[in-house]
């Protein structure tokens, strides 16, 4: 491998480069939310940068905070390995994500305020917030104010009414979370707790979709519900595949609950009433083949 592609890998390591596309598809089921007719155009694609730097800052930020326990339990990860230096990470980390908040204040000044919440939190995680209903909390809060972002620079006041999608998505990133931190425990300690949270996944999934085909000026009721009901039906397989839970297990309905989660933004995309509604949703669905390249190209862990 040459010195400049190993690099590459190396901070499309740092950067969680392959979750670009769960980052993106939050922006792109916004726009939609927010009513866009036709495509994001001028300044409005600045909201994506502001919102990458603002992410994958927080990735790189993470992987800095986690340095000194990654040496014993990752030593292969980038900065224990020794491929980068710690404090370039910092650096790099810093930059992007106030970077991030700037691009986005340039843009609106309610905006920035939005968005410099986001970091906040995403930066909060990263060095505090990491308790077992905190930290859930902190990420669920995080990607439902993301999803919210372009909501806040196009129809500000019409937020109230896409609080159920909002908040639907944030529960449905608190389980998944909440799922995820028990994948190392032993069998005999899981009992019913993660069908009950597959549950909850299932619920905050399917609500506030199934709720979205009350309105009247819904443009795309027949794949909401398609979107809606194979989400329920993955989810609740998941949840009463087998009586017994294993970590194997667990790990295996966490992999299928982030999967799912390009599902949900497509399909709350769908619910906007622009033109621009049915176009997010494509590129969204669109993400599964991107990742997988990425993952192939800057392995996550």
């Amino acid at each position: 491998m040459s010195m400049a592609r190993g690099a590459l890998v190396t901070w499309g390591r740092v950067l969680r480069i392959s979750l670009w596309p769960t980052a993106v598809s939050d922006g792109l089921a916004g726009f939609a939310l927010a009513g866009l007719n036709g495509c994001p155009t001028g300044s409005q694609w600045g909201l994506f940068g502001a919102s990458m730097g603002i992410y994958h800052g927080a990735m790189a930020l993470n992987d800095w905070a986690d340095s000194q326990q990654d040496a014993s339990t990752r030593p292969e990860r980038p900065i224990p390995s020794g491929l980068v230096g710690r404090n370039t990470v910092l650096a790099v980390a810093l930059t992007m994500i106030v970077g991030g908040v700037a691009i986005a204040a340039s843009m609106d000044l309610r905006l920035g305020i939005w968005m410099a919440g986001i970091a906040s939190l995403a930066v909060g995680y990263d060095l505090w917030l990491r308790g077992p209903l905190l930290g859930p909390l902190t990420l669920g809060a995080c990607r439902a104010l993301h999803m919210g972002a372009p909501i806040v620079l196009l129809s500000y006041s019409s937020l109230s009414e896409h609080w159920p999608i909002l908040v639907g998505y944030g529960v449905y990133v608190f389980t998944l979370s909440r799922l995820a931190r028990m994948e190392a425990l032993p069998a005999e300690q899981l009992g019913k707790r993660p069908l009950f949270l597959v549950l909850a996944q299932a619920t905050a999934f399917a609500t506030p979709l199934l709720l979205s085909l009350l309105k009247d000026d819904l443009r795309h009721p027949w794949l909401v519900l398609t979107l809606a009901g194979l989400g329920l039906a993955v989810l609740l397989r998941s949840a009463f595949a087998e009586k017994t839970w294993t970590p194997a297990r667990v790990q295996a309905s966490v992999g299928a609950a982030l999967r799912l989660l390009l599902v949900y933004a497509a399909a709350a995309a769908l619910t906007g009433a622009g033109s621009f509604a049915p176009v997010a949703a494509a590129c969204i669905l669109a993400g599964y083949p991107i990742a997988h390249g990425l993952r192939k190209l800057f392995p996550p862990t």
